[in-house]
């Protein structure tokens, strides 16, 4: 964070994380959720660390009892992603009785589109080279959640130790809100060209009501993370959220780096 390179990656990751949805059904909105996200997070967990180190065998019923959903939740959010060819359920050769559930690769690129980004933050201020294989090859950006899966399993995650982060992604579309909101509050201290944070314009760009962008911004202000209300904008962020968000950021460009240059021992340079 000391670097002066640190806060204009914080502003490029905020910048490609708030990039419109590409066209079609809306995988984006379904994932910017944290529970969903976390379900899909460990799913593709489970399928590497069974296709790559021996972990048992990636089924519904695992998935259940580590996706943070309930298992009724969990079985519709499968079912949704097999309608979709997000996720296949594919007959286990030794064991017909067994189904694999095997991530497609553009789950796989969805779900890992913010790990990429924060590595290749990283790379910018290390110097390294660690996030263009990674960007290119669904497989290494599956095996680098795998190895994630297994440390937020083992020592909790990195997200719980920013509490306003964490509680903003619980509501639906709420990351990459506080991303658009961070990423306001970047553009206004440089002078750059706002975008406009009235709740229809921010109920467009999101997919969701007018109301639940009101409920999202009312819980920001109760917690005391936006400045009191001017006019139709009421998004403008305090520092000290600024700062939380910043430091999460940091957490996260350390956590992925760590586990890219696992994956890739020979491949990027170690910083």
């Amino acid at each position: 964070m000391a670097d002066n390179r640190f806060r204009q990656v914080v502003v490029d990751y905020c910048e490609k994380m708030v990039e419109p949805a590409p066209a079609g059904w809306p995988v984006r909105k379904l994932l910017n959720q944290l529970e969903r996200y976390y379900s899909a997070y460990m799913l593709i967990g489970q399928y590497y660390g069974w296709r790559n180190h021996g972990a048992s065998v990636p089924n519904l019923s695992r998935l259940q009892a580590i996706s943070g959903q309930s298992p009724r939740q969990t079985a519709s959010f499968c079912a949704t992603l097999e309608a979709r060819n997000l996720v296949f359920s594919d007959t286990l050769a030794s064991d017909r009785r067994q189904k694999v559930l095997r991530p497609a690769d553009s789950l796989i690129r969805e779900v890992g589109r913010s790990c990429a980004a924060f590595v290749e933050a990283y790379d910018v201020i290390a110097g390294s080279a660690l996030a263009p294989p990674i960007e290119r090859d669904a497989g290494l950006l599956g095996e680098m959640i795998h190895f994630s899966a297994t440390r937020v399993r083992g020592s909790g995650t990195v997200i719980a130790l920013y509490p306003r982060v964490l509680a903003l992604s619980g509501y639906d579309c709420g990351y990459p809100m506080l991303v658009t909101l961070i990423l306001a509050h970047y553009r206004r201290r440089s002078g750059k060209v706002m975008f406009a944070l009235t709740h229809g314009a921010l109920a467009e760009r999101f997919q969701v009501s007018e109301s639940h962008i009101g409920n999202v911004l009312g819980h920001l202000r109760q917690a005391g993370a936006l400045v009191p209300r001017r006019g139709p904008e009421d998004g403008i962020v305090v520092e000290d959220l600024v700062d939380e968000f910043e430091r999460w950021c940091a957490a996260e460009m350390a956590h992925y780096a760590d586990l890219a240059r696992v994956c890739l021992p020979q491949r990027a340079p170690l910083a």
